[in-house]
């Protein structure tokens, strides 16, 4: 459930220094932009989704349900028409999200991210007390112990824009810590697991990320299927890993899983299989989104991806101790390092990341190759090298769409790609080369361009009827390999 502050200081600027220097956009567009982009997902992941909004009134715009793409139109226009006045009911927000996911019996079940620029001035029912021992009004309900009653499992993640720091500025930072130490203690006191985070943002692009990734598990930068990006994205996608490829001082992992991209061309007949071994990529690549029920499909790395999905690092490190002998020994370096990284142990993570690769380029070739790429996605990231992350991604999302077609273009695309990236070799050489060889160099380069630009206008042809990823696939070629020249 997303709570999304409608309030008339949602209609003041925030700036957004990515579209320009002193640029500046309405909190509310952003916010719409990033629903937006939230609902997409909710298409593709077939996750329930719902919306929250709030002045000093509370409304339900869309029911927690599952977004289907047909009716995504109809939704869009009514978030498009969502316009700021009045106050802030933050707590009835709350308490009415929480309705939304009560489960009987079970209590609240499901993630809240709330959305605000301010504080609670307009509620009527709810409140929260300043202080454990505080008092509330006589027709006041106590929020907290609403949110989690028996048998809840609730992540709360809160995305506070402004600093607060002036009055009617932003968030109370402080005060929204009081309220999450409460909902902590209230949880850990009945028992309930739960994960509850405030997050400040002061510019558009923070206030854009956070929104989506409180609703994407990974988190890379623009995850969306190929087919889903406009050209333009497409094309500055295809420009920045071409700079993996043009740089390799700047960008090594690229040399350390390009053998890999030849393996899918072992065994062309081979059936696309998720062997134990591909659990490193269980929450990126399985089909139809995150599995709903990850402990009945994963077993012991279920439980431990669900506790880090709650936010619970400390409980996932200590579930993923006792796989010692159970889970494959990459799986579980793999974990370890993602979920190191996520407590910020930068050292810890970049130590299991390590060994990782090691156990990896120890596997059978036909494994090998996805398993790379998953490492290396998470290596990019700890780097912050989007280039990298980038090229790696759309081989590793092609691979994966076509895992359950025809093998024979699979392999096709697939070895379009390791032509592709090598490519680098003899870029390279028209960097290095000697005053005398440089003309000779550049021509050994272009005709290798040529030779992978031939190949990909035959693949083009022979699998013009594949479908918009298969050709979103092929332009991102495309596009790298005019980069390259």
């Amino acid at each position: 459930m997303l709570v999304l502050d409608l309030s008339k200081s949602m209609l003041a600027p925030i700036p957004d220094p990515e579209s320009g220097p002193n640029a500046e956009r309405q909190k509310i567009e952003i916010a719409r932009t990033a629903v937006f982009r939230i609902l997409q997902d909710a298409v593709n992941t077939g996750s329930l989704f719902g919306l929250v909004t709030f002045t000093e009134t509370v409304r339900v715009p869309v029911p927690l349900a599952e977004i289907h793409r047909e009716n995504l139109p109809y939704i869009e226009n009514l978030i498009s028409m969502l316009t700021p006045s009045g106050r802030s009911a933050i707590w009835d927000a709350l308490a009415v999200a929480a309705d939304l996911l009560r489960l009987g019996t079970s209590g609240v079940q499901g993630n809240i991210v709330l959305v605000t620029d301010g504080w609670d001035n307009a509620s009527t029912r709810f409140d929260v007390r300043p202080a454990p021992d505080a008092k509330l009004a006589e027709w006041r309900v106590d929020l907290v112990p609403y949110l989690l009653p028996s048998g809840s499992h609730v992540t709360l993640r809160v995305i506070g824009i402004g600093s607060g720091a002036e009055r009617d500025k932003g968030v109370d930072s402080g005060r929204m810590g009081q309220l999450l130490g409460m909902m902590n203690l209230q949880a850990q006191s009945a028992g309930l697991p739960a994960a509850f985070t405030f997050q400040e943002v002061t510019t558009g692009s923070q206030l854009f990320a956070q929104m989506v990734n409180a609703f994407v598990d990974v988190g890379y930068e623009d995850d969306r299927p190929i087919e889903d990006l406009h050209p333009e994205e497409l094309a500055q996608h295809a420009a920045n890993a071409a700079r993996a490829l043009k740089e390799p001082q700047q960008h090594a992992t690229v040399s350390r899983i390009n053998a890999a991209q030849s393996v899918s061309r072992a065994d062309p007949d081979a059936a696309f299989t998720e062997s134990p071994d591909l659990e490193v990529d269980v929450l990126v690549n399985a089909p139809g989104g995150t599995p709903a029920s990850l402990k009945e499909r994963y077993g012991p790395l279920g439980e431990v991806i669900e506790a880090y999905q709650a936010g619970m690092n400390d409980r996932a490190l200590e579930l993923l101790g006792r796989t010692q002998g159970v889970l494959p020994v990459v799986t579980r370096l793999y974990w370890e390092a993602r979920i190191q990284y996520s407590r910020h142990a930068i050292v810890e993570a970049a130590r299991a990341l390590l060994q990782a690769w090691s156990e990896a380029e120890k596997l059978p070739a036909p494994t090998q190759g996805r398993i790379l790429r998953r490492l290396a996605l998470l290596q990019a990231r700890m780097q912050n090298d989007k280039e990298t992350e980038t090229l790696v991604r759309f081989i590793d999302e092609t691979e994966h769409r076509l895992g359950s077609g025809d093998p024979k273009s699979r392999e096709r695309l697939m070895d379009l790609f390791t032509k592709l990236m090598e490519l680098r070799g003899t870029y390279q050489l028209t960097r290095l080369a000697g005053e005398g060889d440089i003309q000779d160099a550049a021509l050994k380069h272009e005709a290798a361009v040529e030779e992978v630009f031939g190949l990909l206008q035959d693949v083009r042809l022979d699998l013009s009827t594949s479908g918009p990823a298969v050709e979103g696939a092929l332009d991102f070629i495309e596009i790298c390999l005019a980069e390259m020249r």
